[in-house]
């Protein structure tokens, strides 16, 4: 929000200071348009309401052109052939195009057989015939790639495995120079793809002179009564599986009583020894006749491990799928001039070598730029087509071309063994624990230069701040808490692995708002510093090659605790008289105490100050004190008090209506303060706070002021009410009165109930004139008295 953007369309601002955080939409240019460098400014500033001390921060990004590569297209997919069978095989065919040449790589082929997935054919265009049978249903889907995307997969079927036809091969008649007495035998050997056995429907039929012998159909064998010297017979066969018949297959001619010589035949089995197989075996067949005749048929059958393959009969080409490492194979041939048979020639044994290892791909790892903080390793994929695994392989590296041969056999080199502007490459030489395979190597690769390793950072109350190689880095409390008092200072150590001397920025940041003014120092002064606040320092660290890296730190500052103390009033203290504790001299380093809690003698009490009384004894006192982040302290002392001073023998007499107290007094001269009540006195200060509040109802202590004040041991007043009266007598003395008071010690009550009768005589002996109302003024004073005092109060919180 609030962005402009120019008129050219190439810069943006942001001008609302209420929003940190805002983005814009870029187009890209046009593809090839090359490198694009995105350039950003951010004005931080100072607050002084200005424009001075403000500072700018700016960065930059690069951005490369990355280009869209045309995924590949399969088109004209087909089954090959449309009508498959054992006998023909099964294969898929496609045309493949890719728009921009790339050449095709990593196409997946994936087959299904009756709708499941068949994985053991994956990636294969042709399908082995050992894996289908005659009416199976197969599907496939082609999904080409150029070696970086996968185009569209097209999908093709189901396609239905036919009849394999039946074959009938090697027809022979014998004997082979048959005379008239001789029965023309025929046999010949039955084939079928799909291991059909031979139909009662398969056809022989026999011809003389080219005349088809109806009466023999079906039989194979001419009774020698038919036969006469010069006859020429023939046979055919057409086998048949129950289904459908074969192809017609007829035996050479066989002149009855001829004089005819077979031809010569020789057969060669190439490529000869060291054959692999990755070789397709071929029969090479020389055959002449020694009367000059045409050579009209050749037979070839093919041996592995001295078994017939039929399936290759009569075919001159064996394919490399069919041979596997470690067989042994020959193959044997014969020749007709059309009327007999030459004998059977054998080639010489082959036996099929191993296949040498082919490198798939080879690749030197990490991708992407390389410098000397990497590990170099090599990692390879190779095929083997006798299925051997990968042994004994050859790793080779060179540097800046040359070989380095104390890095032979090794996949992975330190990144301590590179340096700065070398060029690495690897070459691997596949083996399988027989042969070695043809070497690839990789292109060059250079070195370039390392980055500054991740800053190693200190941060804490250190004497003094410190930037450099990390194994400089001085030595410091980890343990160390930075608080408001002291400076706080970093320490920070990078190394270059280039062995570039390294430059520092330092920035600091305070609860997540950077502090600009601090930009460049190893230290934040103690007048910046506040308890619960969170400090954060980046260190970047720089090399002359531009190459930086980066990291931070952060530090709580933490609260030191108040100190807690406290004075007494009076000093020393008086016994039995009220005391004054005061924590105005308990203090904060860092702060303020705002909070003080007494304990004294198990009663809690707060305030920065208390006034309570104290009788003699030992009285335990305890202050905590709470500052304005929380923390605490606690101090407690033992107060011992000698005995508290107290009137003794304290009585009280009533003579007519004058009361008279008297009492004893073994101290010092003191002034002594005469209290008087209605009621028991249990307090002549009222409630204090180490008193337990009254239950509901019952009477609430308050402050009194004394009646009378005296130096003698001796002191009366006339009854104030014709009731019960209660006094207390306290000492005063240097300024303090000793308040405490005790039953039996300092307090007394008398009835004056009997001054309300007590009156002067007259000489006739009647009451005067006014003995009447006094008497009854003091009753009333009396039940006045009583009934204010009782009156009941709530119960004290």
């Amino acid at each position: 929000m609030n962005v402009q953007v120019n008129s050219a369309g190439d810069q943006a601002t942001h001008v609302f200071p209420d929003y940190r955080t805002w983005s814009l939409i870029w187009q890209a240019p046009a593809n090839g348009s090359g490198q694009i460098s995105f350039e950003l400014a951010v004005l931080s500033a100072n607050g002084n309401g200005q424009n001075t001390g403000d500072a700018w921060g700016t960065t930059t990004h690069n951005a490369l052109q990355s280009g869209t590569n045309p995924p590949p297209d399969a088109t004209d997919v087909a089954f090959s052939p449309s009508e498959p069978t054992k006998a023909t095989g099964l294969m898929v065919i496609y045309t493949y195009a890719d728009a921009d040449g790339d050449a095709e790589s990593g196409t997946e082929i994936r087959w299904k057989k009756n709708g499941n997935s068949w994985t053991m054919t994956d990636d294969m265009a042709s399908v082995p015939v050992e894996y289908f049978n005659r009416g199976e249903q197969w599907e496939v889907e082609v999904k080409p790639k150029d070696g970086t995307d996968f185009g569209d997969p097209v999908s093709i079927g189901p396609v239905t495995i036919g009849n394999s036809k039946p074959i009938a091969s090697n027809l022979e008649v014998v004997p082979e120079t048959p005379t008239e007495n001789d029965d023309l035998i025929l046999d010949y050997d039955y084939y079928d793809h799909d291991g059909d056995p031979e139909s009662a429907s398969t056809t022989i039929q026999w011809y003389l002179d080219e005349v088809r012998q109806t009466s023999l159909d079906g039989q194979s064998t001419v009774p020698n009564v038919a036969v006469r010297p010069g006859d020429i017979w023939q046979a055919a066969v057409t086998p048949h599986d129950g289904e459908e018949p074969g192809e017609t297959v007829w035996s050479a001619s066989i002149v009855i009583g001829s004089s005819n010589s077979p031809p010569t035949v020789s057969v060669q089995i190439t490529p000869g020894q060291g054959a692999t197989s990755a070789n397709a075996l071929g029969a090479i067949v020389s055959a002449s006749d020694p009367d000059g005749q045409e050579i009209t048929s050749t037979q070839i059958v093919w041996k592995r491990d001295g078994s017939q393959i039929s399936a290759y009969n009569d075919e001159t080409v064996v394919p490399p799928s069919a041979t596997a490492k470690g067989e042994v194979w020959l193959v044997e041939a014969r020749a007709s001039d059309g009327i007999v048979w030459s004998s059977w020639s054998s080639s010489q044994e082959l036996t099929i070598q191993n296949t040498p290892p082919t490198i798939v791909s080879v690749t030197m790892l990490p991708e992407g730029d390389l410098s000397t903080m990497d590990e170099l390793r090599v990692e390879w994929v190779q095929t083997d087509l006798d299925g051997d695994d990968e042994l004994n392989s050859q790793v080779t590296w060179w540097v800046n071309d040359e070989w380095v041969t104390d890095y032979d056999g090794l996949t992975t080199i330190p990144a301590s063994e590179t340096v700065r502007d070398q060029r690495w490459a690897v070459e691997v030489r596949p083996g399988d624990g027989e042969d070695l395979g043809v070497a690839v190597k990789t292109p060059e690769r250079t070195i370039l230069n390392g980055g500054p390793s991740t800053p190693v950072i200190d941060l804490g109350p250190w004497a003094t701040g410190w930037t450099g190689p990390t194994a400089e880095m001085p030595t410091v409390d980890g343990g160390a808490q930075q608080d408001s008092l002291h400076d706080l200072y970093v320490h920070a150590g990078s190394d270059d692995i280039d062995g570039e001397f390294l430059t520092f920025d330092i920035t600091w940041a305070r609860n997540g708002f950077r502090v600009s003014d601090l930009d460049g120092l190893d230290a934040v002064p103690a007048d910046r510093l506040e308890p619960g606040q969170e400090w954060t320092v980046t260190i970047a660290a720089n090399d002359p090659w531009g190459l930086s890296s980066n990291a931070s730190a952060s530090i709580t500052i933490v609260n030191l605790n108040p100190e807690a103390s406290w004075s007494t009033s009076p000093e020393p203290p008086v016994p039995g008289a009220m005391v004054t504790f005061d924590a105005s001299t308990s203090s904060d380093p860092d702060g303020a105490v705002t909070t003080w809690l007494w304990a004294i003698d198990g009663i809690e009490l707060s305030g920065q100050s208390v006034e309570v009384p104290l009788g003699g004894g030992d009285h335990v006192v305890r202050l905590t004190v709470i500052d304005d982040m929380g923390g605490s302290n606690s101090a407690q002392s033992t107060l011992s008090f000698g005995s508290v001073e107290s009137v003794e023998s304290l009585e009280a007499s009533l003579e007519g209506t004058q009361v008279s107290l008297d009492w004893t007094w073994s101290g010092s001269p003191a002034e002594f303060r005469v209290y008087r009540s209605t009621s028991p006195i249990t307090s002549v200060v009222g409630l204090t706070a180490m008193d337990e509040a009254p239950a509901w109802g019952e009477p609430v202590p308050v402050a009194m002021e004394p009646v009378g004040v005296t130096d003698e041991n001796h002191w009366s007043e006339p009854v104030p009410a014709a009731t019960t009266l209660y006094y207390a007598i306290t000492s005063y003395s240097n300024g303090q009165e000793i308040v405490l008071v005790s039953s039996g010690a300092n307090t007394v009550s008398i009835n004056a109930t009997g001054a309300a009768s007590a009156v002067d005589d007259t000489p006739t002996g009647s009451a005067p004139i006014f003995s009447i109302p006094i008497a009854v003024l003091l009753t009333l004073m009396g039940v006045a008295s009583i009934t204010l005092s009782m009156t009941p109060r709530g119960k004290r919180r």
